[in-house]
């Protein structure tokens, strides 16, 4: 027990990546009046310029002491020795309207109030003009705007006084014919009206949602206490309870999940203001984040609200942040310099720019600041050492089967002499890539477990691969899986069918080098492309001196080590939730993430319906046509142990890919209560276990774990490469060089093999600019896209004698076609294009047969 004790404290210094405090930086102050900036003002980049346009002070007489406000049609830019003013101005003196940066847009500045009414104006500001654009509907102030991307959205806020409910979208905000786009309602805040909200266009780890934060309702003098989401998928809202945002904040997304917010009021205070004072109709009148133009809160007798100092007010000084997926809240410890109320916010150069707003109600600040987070990410040594030693062993592997490979045969299909069980494994571990390892908790944490019954058709398309695919593949002695095509049907065919799986494998290659190197990148300081180029040379050096042996057996390996580290992973997140495991388990039940079945007719989305005629046809392509799948068959000794092979992957798909599902659960609920373990800048959600095994385990132990999806990585590279070079090999070298000798064949095939990896990798060094929001969804549309026709030939072939290869080739052909034609006019699922692809593809080649594309002359296979 001391031992054991010694060892855990040796491990014990961890390999964290904390939340930094914030740097705070000071930049020229914006001093427009009397030491005084503005409030309610545009604020954004135009020209890579910092840009405050408009707002509002009290330029000689405080507010406290009766005085007016000023409203201003100015436009400032921050150049390198301070603040200018442009030569154009604004169209009108405006301030409290919603302004929001759109990528290749530019700044667009919506409503306000320029002290008599609330304005419809909508324009962009650009360099050396002003650009108008489609008006508002009605004339909207102190409302919130935010954009994905390609649509602007505008939230609450009111007309002339009277307190707004619509959602305005404008459509196709990035297009450059602006006067024809219109503001459309799309839907109506629930609830409580809402002044001066934020706003933000997130993820909610699945879709993108309009978010909605805070604000207040003038009628009730309180402020919103909870959070709105508006699917804009399904454009149904959802309330959030226990919101910790205010009013007069300033809020920004970061990362794929976070949401930040800057300074506010304080709730407690400014209710309290309110309910004290009620206010009068606030018809005609523009409303300020906290402040004086609620007529009972003006100066001028004891006690008013507006003649307090600034630190009576409690602005808040923290960082707020708050999660989308988890639907938590905590702080961050800021400064009093943070401390302000409708100040503007601008993201630039991974910074957060804080600009002016109120250090108290009605007293302008000047100040400009700009904070910065700093995210250091440190590997360890003795993480180096684990993921060296693991590299070294698999290289040490690929010479140790060089040595004992006697021909092209033992390179292709192992001697034949391959144990059952590792054969088994070797599936196992080749159909779960590192894109599985890392996809399936981060969908599960994001989700629920609606995707595991996928899992379970595994072992019902086993049975039809066991009974009627193998005894084929067996009897032939084939060494490629499309050798049977032509046998079946034709040589086009089988070339053509050939050729698809290569340029797909290969691509595949690529994607499953560059996903998980772009997670471990992240989360662990290594360079991308060390990652991608370390990973891609050391698998093609295994598998080319090793061939499919040395790839089964490093398969067997890496797959113990999967496994191993997905339950510790599992114990160590479900006993660190609060409550430990009974704790973690009440969490996920009632934030429902272990529901199974979604029993929706929806053909939209991952229903029941669409996870098992989905995950049937995927697993029916890749278990009946997928040459990575098929090569293992036929390196056991006999049909039997090809047959439990099968079995064993199966089964082992079924029960122990559970744990997945488990550590999708638990990274939920263990950051649900940890949510400021969290890195808050993270842009890939799929990063999100690796980023578990960095920031919470000890070294050594992190260190192992990222070897285990290093360990995914290459053992599904290795299959695909090994599969490509045997498919090159057999399918188009031998085939119309049939005279070449065994050594010939050896040379070739390795030869494939440095080729296909170095495309790989390469073509995996130039995605780095891809933005994919889920690698398992990802992964499944590629397969459906690109493969569900090859499926649908060995279908046909072995079931469907009548079907002639004139007649497959042509289903195959508009089996595709239709799959392409869902794919990017409809939004139909992207599970049921494989099962899509194979029904289509079958019907049409059975239909032809009909039609004289029967079997004259074709060729039959009787086994």
């Amino acid at each position: 027990m001391k031992r054991i004790i010694a060892l855990l404290l040796f491990f014990l210094p961890m390999t964290l990546m904390a939340q930094s405090r914030p740097t705070i930086e000071s930049l020229p102050p914006h001093i427009v009046t009397g030491g005084q900036g503005v409030s309610g003002a545009f604020c954004g980049v135009v020209n890579g310029k910092l840009t405050i346009a408009g707002g509002c002070n009290f330029p000689s007489t405080p507010a406290a002491e009766g005085g007016k406000k000023h409203f201003y049609d100015s436009v400032w830019y921050l150049d390198r020795t301070g603040w200018y003013r442009r030569r154009f101005a604004l169209p009108w003196s405006v301030a409290y309207g919603a302004s929001v940066q759109v990528p290749e847009l530019g700044l667009v500045c919506i409503g306000g109030n320029n002290g008599e009414r609330s304005l419809r104006d909508v324009y962009i500001l650009e360099g050396k003009r002003i650009n108008p654009i489609s008006h508002l509907p009605v004339g909207i102030d102190n409302a919130a705007a935010a954009t994905d991307g390609t649509h602007i959205y505008l939230v609450g806020g009111q007309t002339d006084g009277k307190p707004q409910s619509v959602v305005y979208r404008l459509a196709e905000a990035s297009t450059p014919k602006f006067s024809t786009l219109q503001w459309d309602s799309i839907a109506a805040l629930p609830g409580q009206a809402r002044l001066q909200p934020c706003a933000v266009v997130q993820t909610n780890g699945l879709d993108q949602s309009l978010w909605v934060f805070g604000g207040y309702d003038p009628e009730t003098g309180k402020i919103a206490d909870d959070v709105l989401e508006l699917n804009l998928k399904t454009m149904q809202w959802k309330s959030h309870p226990k919101s910790q945002a205010t009013v007069g904040m300033t809020a920004t997304t970061s990362g794929y999940s976070h949401v930040l917010f800057f300074g506010g009021v304080n709730k407690e205070i400014f209710e309290s203001a309110l309910q004290t004072h009620p206010q009068p109709s606030l018809k005609g009148r523009e409303i300020d984040s906290t402040e004086e133009n609620s007529s009972p809160l003006r100066g001028g007798q004891e006690g008013s609200y507006l003649t307090h100092p600034a630190p009576w007010y409690k602005f808040n000084p923290d960082v707020l942040v708050y999660h989308t997926i988890t639907d938590s809240w905590y702080s961050i410890p800021g400064s009093s310099l943070l401390a302000r109320a409708g100040a503007g916010l601008v993201c630039q150069d991974g910074s957060y720019i804080l600009l002016d707003g109120e250090s108290k109600p009605g007293i302008r600040a000047s100040e400009v600041m700009k904070v910065k987070f700093q995210h250091e990410v440190h590997f360890g040594w003795l993480n180096w050492i684990v993921l060296v030693l693991y590299l070294v062993a698999m290289l040490g592997l690929g010479v140790y089967f060089m040595r004992r490979e006697g021909g092209s045969d033992d390179f292709f299909r192992g001697g034949g002499r391959v144990p059952w069980w590792a054969a088994g494994i070797s599936i196992y571990a080749t159909m779960l890539s590192a894109i599985t390892y890392m996809a399936i908790p981060a969908k599960a944490y994001t989700t629920n477990w609606t995707y595991y019954p996928m899992l379970v058709t595994i072992l019902l398309v086993s049975y039809p691969v066991v009974k009627y695919y193998l005894p084929y593949f067996r009897k032939l002695n084939i060494t490629s899986a499309y050798e049977y095509l032509e046998v079946r049907f034709n040589a086009a065919t089988r070339l053509m069918a050939s050729g698809l799986f290569i340029i797909f494998m290969v691509a595949r290659t690529a994607l499953v080098l560059y996903l998980p190197s772009l997670a471990l990148t992240a989360v662990t300081g290594i360079d991308i492309y060390i990652c991608i180029i370390l990973m891609g040379v050391i698998t093609i050096i295994y598998c080319t001196m090793g061939g499919v042996e040395a790839v089964i057996w490093g398969d067997v390996i890496q797959g113990i080590i999967l496994v191993g580290g997905a339950f510790f992973a599992a114990a160590w997140l479900w006993g660190n939730t609060e409550g430990g495991f009974s704790g973690a388990w009440h969490l996920a039940v009632d934030n429902d993430k272990m529901r199974l079945f979604e029993w929706s007719m929806d053909y939209r989305s991952v229903t029941f319906w669409v996870a098992i005629c989905g995950g049937m046809a995927n697993n029916l392509i890749s278990y009946t046509s997928d040459q990575t799948v098929i090569q293992r068959y036929l390196t056991t000794k006999d049909v039997d142990s090809a047959k439990r092979s099968i079995w064993m992957n199966g089964v082992m798909c079924v029960f122990i890919s559970v744990i997945f599902y488990v550590i999708g659960t638990g990274l939920y609920t263990f950051f649900k209560t940890h949510p400021m373990e969290l890195d808050f800048t993270m842009a890939k959600g799929d990063a999100i276990f690796p980023f578990f095994m960095m920031s919470q385990l000890p070294q050594g132990l992190a260190g192992l774990l990222i070897a285990a999806i290093f360990a995914a990585t290459m053992s599904t590279i290795s299959a695909n490469i090994n599969s490509v070079s045997t498919a090159f090999s057999i399918d188009f070298w031998k085939r119309f060089r049939p005279q070449d000798d065994d050594r010939r064949m050896l040379r070739v095939a390795r030869w494939g093999c440095v080729i296909c990896g170095i495309i790989g990798v390469g073509l995996a060094l130039m995605m780095a600019t891809w933005n994919i929001m889920s690698l398992l969804d990802y992964f499944n549309t590629i397969l459906g896209l690109l493969s569900s026709g090859l499926g649908g030939l060995f279908f046909m072939g072995l079931f469907l004698p009548r079907i002639s290869g004139r007649a497959a080739l042509l289903g195959f052909i508009v089996g595709e076609a239709v799959v392409l034609w869902l794919a990017f006019n409809t939004q139909t699922s992207f599970m049921l294009f494989g099962f899509i692809g194979i029904v289509v593809s079958v019907l049409t080649g059975w239909a032809l047969s009909f039609l004289g594309q029967g079997i004259k002359n074709e060729k039959t296979v009787n086994c």
